[in-house]
């Protein structure tokens, strides 16, 4: 008996169902990224001026987790910084973060990895972006500019390690200030020399400070000893203190001497009489004055008052 080659419609159904699964995985793996296919997406947009290698598909990211993919590219050449329009799709539980501060940058999985796109939320109190509107775009800089801002430092840098292989060489030869205290053992010597010096005159200064506190000590010794003796009443200076005989002396001869002076003041007595009594200093005076004339007489005329013979 002849074998039919007619496919049953079950099979057929079977294979149509494996080859809509496979081209639905497919689709989910091109298109849907890291997300689920079956998670609602919205749309947005964003315009740059270079997406360095970027292409449909890539993943969007916020914070570090994959949130949805880029779903076109397309050129669009509207200005120098809008020169190619990016839409993005994302789930719809990133809305809420995505308010009008929000933006949105390039970056890149390593050095020289694949490319993607960087959603940094808003702030929460500010108003939600309505849904296919454009999100702003921050400059994150592009390869190009870091590899020549690398070859900038690193030109800088061969300037830097030449100028300081000069300045050694300079060094190592001895030339200039530098050189010579590298190179030279003068200052060595001086230095040694100044902490010897300073040795002798911290040394000095100690047995100075030894001295002055030894001589301290004595004054202070003698001091103590001399109050003691003064409290002891020994000595004249303790005999001065604490004996009230000397007191005693000084108040009565100053009260006779007061007295005695009281009695010229008076003019009692010889001395009174002296100090106050007129005829006795007119006495005096006259008496000076015919003494006076007597040795005057006596120089002109000796003879009248000295006789002399030689036999």
């Amino acid at each position: 008996m002849k074998r039919s080659n007619r496919v049953k419609w079950g099979e057929l159904k079977v294979g149509l169902v494996i080859t809509l699964a496979v081209v639905a995985l497919l689709w989910a793996s091109f298109s849907g990224g890291g997300t689920s296919i079956f998670e609602d997406k919205i749309k947005y947009k964003a315009y740059f001026a270079n997406v360095n290698g970027l292409v449909a598909g890539a993943p969007v990211w916020i914070s570090g987790v994959e949130v949805g993919n880029v779903s076109s590219i397309e050129f669009v050449n509207l200005d120098s910084a809008r020169q190619i329009l990016i839409e993005l799709r994302v789930i719809e539980k990133t809305r809420r973060m995505l308010t009008t501060d929000a933006q949105v940058s390039l970056g890149t999985i390593g050095l020289l990895g694949d490319k993607y796109i960087e959603l940094t939320p808003g702030t929460l109190s500010n108003p939600m972006l309505e849904v296919g509107s454009v999100i702003q775009t921050k400059s994150a800089g592009d390869l190009t500019a870091i590899l020549g801002e690398s070859q900038g430092a690193v030109t800088k840098m061969k300037g830097l390690m030449d100028n300081l292989d000069q300045l050694t060489g300079k060094v190592n030869r001895g030339e200039g200030s530098m050189g010579r205290l590298f190179n030279e053992d003068v200052l060595y010597v001086e230095m040694t020399r100044l902490l010897s010096e300073m040795t002798i005159l911290v040394q000095g200064l100690q047995k100075n400070q030894e001295r002055l506190i030894t001589s301290i000590e004595n004054v202070s010794t003698n001091i103590d000893t001399i109050t003691s003796r003064v409290e002891q009443n020994t000595g004249t200076i303790g005999k001065l203190i604490a004996d009230p005989g000397l007191y005693n002396n000084l108040h009565s001869s100053a009260g006779r001497i007061d007295s005695i002076l009281a009695k010229i003041n008076q003019g009692e007595g010889t001395a009174g009489a002296i100090v106050n009594d007129d005829e006795l200093y007119q006495e005096i005076k006259n008496l000076v004055v015919r003494i006076e004339n007597l040795v005057t007489d006596i120089e002109k005329n000796p003879k009248k008052y000295f006789k002399f013979s030689v036999f």
